[in-house]
């Protein structure tokens, strides 16, 4: 993983946690996320097409004033055009977000760091072996975020995400391929519980 990188995403961290101290109160809220993904393996000596696959998980997000903290369990579909990688994820991401007063709607820009473990993995590249697909993954999540509340403390919303790999998906010397994956989700949730 490049030092540079993980210093960028750790400035970003900083820089959007400042706001959440100063702050009291906050909402807890938890729902699911599901849709599609569409995702290439780039960077290194095999770079290939995008493929469509899919998405869906479960979320926790804590809103304290304009800061969101968000935790996330995933099972998403990577790799390339022919080659499916199937992982489930776990990214904790931080971000800024806004609600409008009239009508209820949240807007949410985030970023942060993931960690997936690998399921599965089913290639017809040539060039690509499955054995050698690493059994962790290290990403840099940058994401939007809308959605619009009920007054009963239900939220109804879309979220699309690109992942950045940040660790070499196979274990192959000279390989330095990564997955670059795009995520387009519907987000269902409910209030938990919320502190004024």
């Amino acid at each position: 993983m490049s030092r540079r990188i993980v210093g960028i995403v750790a400035a970003a961290l900083v820089a959007a946690v400042g706001p959440a101290g100063a702050q009291g109160g906050g909402t807890l809220a938890a729902g699911i996320k599901g849709g599609a993904t569409t995702s290439e393996l780039n960077g290194g000596v095999v770079n290939t097409d995008s493929r469509w696959g899919g998405t869906a998980g479960a979320f926790l997000a804590y809103n304290n004033w304009y800061t969101v903290w968000g935790l996330e369990a995933n099972w998403s579909q990577k790799g390339g055009k022919d080659t499916r990688i199937d992982y489930v994820e776990f990214p904790l991401t931080i971000g800024g977000g806004i609600s409008t007063s009239q009508g209820g709607l949240s807007f949410r820009v985030y970023t942060g760091i993931g960690f997936a473990a690998k399921l599965s993995c089913n290639s017809e590249a040539p060039l690509l072996d499955c054995d050698d697909v690493r059994g962790t993954e290290w990403s840099w999540p940058i994401g939007i975020e809308v959605g619009k509340w009920t007054s009963g403390g239900k939220v109804i919303g879309f979220d699309v995400r690109y992942n950045y790999g940040l660790s070499d998906a196979f274990t192959t010397a000279g390989n330095l391929s990564v997955n670059r994956t795009w995520y387009f989700r519907l987000v269902l949730g409910t209030r938990l519980l919320q502190h004024n």
